[in-house]
């Protein structure tokens, strides 16, 4: 069995306002990567993630935030799927 992580897809009317989140959170120690996709502003949280937040720490910041989202969950990649 694989690892999975979430990927959260902001819906594009709410780019903004999970930007302004997306500073809130770094301002409070907590950095992850995130993205831009076809459908919209992409928060990619799996190993990325530093500070004292895990990634359902996150999504229940985006929940209380309003912003528009889907989750999508990946397999996590390792290293040696590359060889």
């Amino acid at each position: 069995m694989s690892l999975m992580y979430h990927r959260a897809t902001i819906a594009p009317h709410h780019v903004e306002q999970a930007r302004t989140l997306c500073a809130k959170l770094r301002e409070r120690g907590v950095t992850f990567d995130t993205g831009y996709g076809p459908d919209g502003m992409d928060w990619e949280l799996d190993w990325s993630i530093e500070g004292h937040m895990t990634a359902q720490d996150i999504l229940l910041e985006i929940e209380d935030s309003g912003v528009d989202y889907t989750i999508t969950l990946i397999p996590e990649r390792r290293r040696d799927d590359d060889e």
